[in-house]
């Protein structure tokens, strides 16, 4: 066993990572991936080697991040696995890992190298979920068909293709192959959207793809699409047939900020009740940044809303106005609020500040103003005059079997299979162009 830890310190020193005395910590030093998050795979791998220990080395990555909140959940996870013998601390870029160097001692090494081994475990267990995020096709997708024009279909935030399932029968009978693409939802748009385009492109590179495909995103997924279709910088306007946005965030959506705090939440929760694979997960898909870019005003949204629609691409909008709220509901909340507005001293005064968005809040989950999460107003895209508004909710446009288990109609179809019908038209020459 001593010859174990004399190798351990001569690996320390021959990676240039400083060993004190013989009962210090080992120090083990792991720079951050963006200034922010940690390769949890890296650190494993570090771990084993620099303490010594013999694992399985894990063969997928996980991204975790280290600074603020969401930070010191990670890093709380991390230690819950790797038990009390280690301590983990951000400085200057790096995480700092230190390790009891009695874990070498034979009566404690077995152990050690358990905890060592459930991290790359982990590691590997949560890249085998994460394999699913990217482009699929199903079985009704046919490469250059132009018999067969394929339809991409994007989730919104707290879903998945799934939400597609009672849309994809109906897209298929009509003649349409389908692709579905899938992403972890609470990521930051900009690492999303970038996502999107790379995995759009690399697919459509494997599969010898020449012909367009449509794009049908509903909620947050409009804005990962548009961030593509608008993308300056992507010149592949002949790869996009049409962009059609169901209940499109074009504005963004006050009732996004509850998701920051719902995803803190879980994340805590799940580390509370030691559910370490959990934590994981949550840790791992983000902690709500994408709901901050949903936050009308947002850094995300006002780049994206100040690019032009992109020339020779059909935009078709269809949003709901089916809210929560009834009319006499919203009067009624309207009309107590603003009394208390008009009041004198603190309450007053704090009242004013929080609702100064009253009308806007409202908008969104007021029937005949919203669809419960997205506002008619806040769907609407400079520059697209093919906007529809249907009585229907969030989850009903595309009838998600969140809300709806059996398969039935689905309120935006007639309005989808008409533009894909009139693009499809016009890409063959037989028809006129889309308004827009």
């Amino acid at each position: 066993m001593a010859v174990i830890a004399l190798l351990a310190l001569l690996v320390n020193v021959a990676a240039g990572f400083t060993v004190t005395a013989d009962r210090e910590p080992i120090e083990i030093r792991i720079p951050l991936v963006n200034s922010r998050e940690i390769d949890v795979g890296e650190l494993a791998a570090r771990i084993s080697a620099l303490t010594g220990v013999r694992i399985k080395p894990p063969v997928g990555k996980l991204l975790l991040p280290v600074a603020g909140v969401g930070g010191s959940l990670s890093r709380t996870t991390l230690g819950a696995i790797l038990g009390d013998d280690a301590r983990l601390e951000v400085d200057q870029g790096v995480l700092v890992v230190n390790v009891d160097r009695r874990v070498l001692d034979p009566d404690r090494l077995p152990g050690w190298t358990e905890s060592v081994q459930r991290l790359a475990e982990h590691v590997d267990r949560e890249a085998k979920r994460r394999a699913k995020y990217g482009m699929r096709a199903l079985k009704s997708y046919r490469p250059n068909d132009l018999s067969r024009p394929t339809i991409c279909l994007v989730h919104g935030l707290n879903s998945s293709s799934g939400g597609f399932v009672h849309m994809i029968t109906p897209l298929e009978e009509a003649g349409y192959g389908l692709v579905v693409y899938d992403y972890p939802y609470n990521r930051n748009l900009t690492e999303s959207s970038a996502q999107f385009a790379r995995d759009w492109q690399a697919f459509r590179r494997l599969v010898g793809e020449k012909h367009p495909w449509a794009i049908v995103a509903h909620s947050m997924g409009a804005l990962v699409a548009r961030s593509f279709v608008e993308d300056p910088a992507v010149s592949t306007v002949s790869e996009i047939s049409s962009l059609i946005m169901v209940a499109p965030v074009n504005q963004g959506s006050s009732l996004a900020k509850a998701q920051t705090f719902l995803q803190l939440l879980n994340g805590v929760q799940a580390i509370q009740n030691k559910k370490t694979t959990e934590a994981l997960a949550h840790l791992g898909d983000g902690l709500g940044e994408a709901a901050e870019d949903l936050t009308p005003g947002s850094r995300f949204l006002t780049a994206l809303n100040r690019r032009t629609r992109r020339d020779g691409v059909p935009y078709h909008i269809v949003a709901g106005d089916a809210g929560i709220v009834s009319g006499e509901a919203r009067r009624t909340v309207e009309e107590r609020i603003n009394a208390i507005r008009k009041e004198r001293g603190l309450l007053g005064g704090l009242t004013r500040f929080a609702t100064a968005d009253l009308s806007t809040r409202l908008d969104e989950v007021s029937d005949g103003f919203g669809d419960g999460c997205v506002s008619v107003a806040s769907s609407r895209l400079p520059g697209v005059t093919d906007h529809v508004v249907i009585h229907a909710n969030h989850a009903e446009l595309i009838r998600a079997p969140l809300l709806f288990a059996n398969p039935g109609p689905v309120a935006c179809m007639p309005y989808l299979l008409r533009w894909l019908d009139e693009n499809r038209s016009q890409a063959n020459g037989n028809g006129p162009g889309q308004s827009r």
